[in-house]
């Protein structure tokens, strides 16, 4: 995966529509931190590079390469689980 991807969540994952949980074929995963906030942003439109920009206007001050280093291996574990596709 590299920055001009375009992630989707996986057919058959949803994010719960009220709590910090992605809804998997095989039960939920947990989510911590922002990984709500990126998945959600996952729609099949947007390329990583997009989901950084968004997410460093949403957390100013935050450093760019560490936000994006933090949303690549996210994305990267979640492909490897089968949760995203490209």
């Amino acid at each position: 995966m590299d920055m001009n991807s375009i992630p989707r969540l996986a057919p058959g994952c949803r994010l719960h529509p009220t709590e910090s949980v992605l809804l998997v074929p095989e039960g939920t995963l947990n989510l911590t931190g922002p990984t709500r906030e990126i998945l959600t942003r996952l729609d099949g439109t947007q390329t990583v590079t997009s989901i950084v920009t968004e997410l460093l206007k949403q957390y100013e001050g935050a450093d760019a390469v560490e936000v994006q280093a933090d949303v690549l291996g996210l994305l990267d574990r979640m492909q490897q689980r089968g949760v995203i596709r490209i």
